[in-house]
């Protein structure tokens, strides 16, 4: 028998639109009805077993850093007409 405690979580609309996103995965994985304590307890549990992923994620988006070379907005150039081979040898060097 489990005794279940009640929790309440404050979530914006946002995170609630990314739970319900969640649910729909575990549910379709599944083939049946996952309650949103089951995602929750399933994104926690991923989250421990993915620690890495988890403070990476904290962290927030990864930024150029000032000093980096093709950070300076001053630098501007025109390729005039480009296709998907132009990118790739103007920025790969790739014939």
């Amino acid at each position: 028998m489990h005794v279940y405690g009640m929790t309440t979580i404050r979530m914006t609309s946002v995170q609630k639109q990314k739970l319900r996103k969640a649910q729909e995965i575990l549910e379709k994985a599944s083939g049946r009805g996952v309650s949103q304590g089951e995602v929750v307890a399933a994104l926690a549990e991923f989250a421990l077993r993915n620690r890495v992923l988890l403070a990476r994620a904290q962290k927030g988006p990864t930024w150029v850093p000032e000093d980096d070379p093709f950070y300076d907005p001053s630098i501007v150039f025109d390729l005039s007409a480009t296709d998907e081979r132009t990118h790739d040898r103007t920025l790969y060097r790739r014939r």
